[in-house]
């Protein structure tokens, strides 16, 4: 059964005013969730904003909800230890809501790498903006580290970009600053939505976290198999060796754009054929396909037609490499099931993958300029 929660969804137009620094805030539009709560994008205005009589904004932040729990204190302890490509906080505490309180965020104009490959890369980044991306996230990963602390949900939703005045950043969302981005938030998101307090039930809850059911098998294993979900036990089996598998999934998804394994065990047989053949496929679906022609096998399901099908099918697959061997050798030493044998973030950016990334305005160029999806380069035989 669910219990209800208020969650937090004030209409757009409200404005807050922090009582430490008199900076309102202007709620502008709906730009994503967290949880059950709206995130929105606000303009901001200092005390001397006025500009002729016109009410100018001296820029944008994003305003997110943060309840009471650990992701505040996580969050706490790294604004006391500077990370580089970071999505910092900006203020802390600008409204008081319920058993928690409103903060702003830096504002990334371009949203998280997930809502760009929804939107507009559906098939995946061109390999060398993959390595760009990745080695931005990775240098505010090793931060985070070398501070004590796990992310635990590392993946192309928690990696964002801003563009303004013509330069590109690339930031790690780390605790209280993760959200899911979504810029084209449905219309009725965006309109007058504060009748009051917005009563919502837990027994929807919202969708599932690609770090959980993903994660890495020494987590998988002990959150959900042995059914030990409490707080200590989710604290002991998350480790920067755990942090490293989902690295390794977060270039998955942005080489292909989504993985759409269907359960657990369809994305381990997967995992497990790429370790097995050292190698990535052109499509993910190759794969899927190849693991439920073996399942239908093994019922002695249309046996002679699945094989014939799916044997012709893979042969296409095979004939050319979607990616090169750098790049699969870093999907490979992240993914390996034994957590001992994963590379440290120093290791994996000494690896020519990242030695011979381009850098952000090329990123600029293929990615934020480009105007349509980007195709799969391939690399000989």
């Amino acid at each position: 059964m669910g219990t209800e929660i208020i969650a937090y969804r004030p209409a757009i137009g409200k404005i807050y005013t922090d009582p430490h620094t008199y900076i309102k805030y202007r709620l502008e539009k709906v730009i994503g969730t967290s949880g059950f709560d709206f995130v929105y994008k606000a303009s901001y205005y200092t005390p001397d904003y006025s500009d002729n009589g016109n009410l100018l904004p001296s820029g944008y932040v994003t305003v997110k909800y943060l309840r009471a729990g650990e992701d505040i204190v996580r969050s706490l302890s790294q604004e006391q230890t500077p990370v580089r490509n970071y999505v910092n906080v900006d203020a802390w505490f600008i409204r008081r809501f319920n058993d928690g309180f409103c903060t702003a965020l830096k504002y990334m104009s371009e949203g998280s790498i997930r809502y760009m490959l929804s939107t507009r890369f559906h098939y995946g980044l061109p390999e060398d903006c993959i390595a760009i991306v990745l080695k931005e996230a990775l240098v505010g990963l090793h931060d985070i580290h070398n501070s004590g602390q796990v992310h635990r949900t590392f993946s192309a939703e928690n990696i964002f970009v801003n563009f303004v005045n013509s330069n590109v950043e690339i930031k790690l969302a780390f605790a209280a600053t993760a959200y899911e981005s979504d810029l084209d938030c449905p219309t009725e998101m965006n309109v007058e939505i504060d009748h009051g307090p917005h009563v919502v039930s837990t027994s929807v809850p919202p969708l599932s976290i690609i770090s959980e059911w993903a994660a890495a098998p020494e987590v998988y294993n002990a959150l959900y198999d042995n059914a030990a979900k409490d707080q200590e036990e989710d604290q002991n089996c998350r480790t920067f060796k755990s942090d490293m598998w989902l690295v390794g999934i977060a270039a998955l998804e942005l080489a292909y754009g989504n993985i759409r394994a269907n359960s657990r065990a369809e994305f381990d047989a997967m995992i497990n054929k790429i370790r097995l053949s050292k190698r990535l496929p052109n499509k993910l679906e190759y794969l899927l396909e190849e693991i439920m022609a073996e399942e239908a096998q093994k019922f002695g399901k249309m046996k002679g037609v699945v094989e014939s099908f799916f044997k012709d099918k893979l042969k296409l697959g095979k004939k050319k490499r979607a990616f090169s061997k750098e790049f699969e050798n870093v999907v490979l030493e992240c993914l390996n099931k034994k957590a001992a044998k994963r590379p440290t973030i120093e290791k994996l950016l000494q690896m020519p993958f990242f030695q011979n990334a381009k850098d952000l305005k090329w990123f600029k160029r293929c990615v934020l300029h480009a105007k349509g999806p980007m195709p799969i380069a391939d690399y000989g035989y």
